[in-house]
């Protein structure tokens, strides 16, 4: 499973309620789906699944609303 995958099923399982499905490209903050204590939980998971540290105000300073941008920003930080 690549780490979209991973992030989104998380997220449906963990954080966002009542959604069966979420797209890649979806918003995720500005949508309400997911709030600042979301957004704290997903930096903990990434960091304990993939082993990169994100931190929290460095997905809201990349506008990474979405799963595709929160991976890209991951890989980045992976990168460094």
């Amino acid at each position: 499973m690549d780490k979209r995958e991973v992030i989104k099923e998380f997220l449906l399982r963990n954080i966002i309620k009542g959604k069966k499905d979420i797209g890649f490209g979806d918003s995720l903050i500005n949508s309400g789906l997911v709030d600042s204590f979301g957004i704290l939980e997903l930096v903990f998971f990434m960091e304990s699944t993939f082993g990169t540290r994100v931190e929290d105000y460095e997905i809201l300073d990349a506008e990474a609303d979405t799963i595709d941008k929160i991976v890209d920003l991951l890989e980045e930080k992976a990168n460094e």
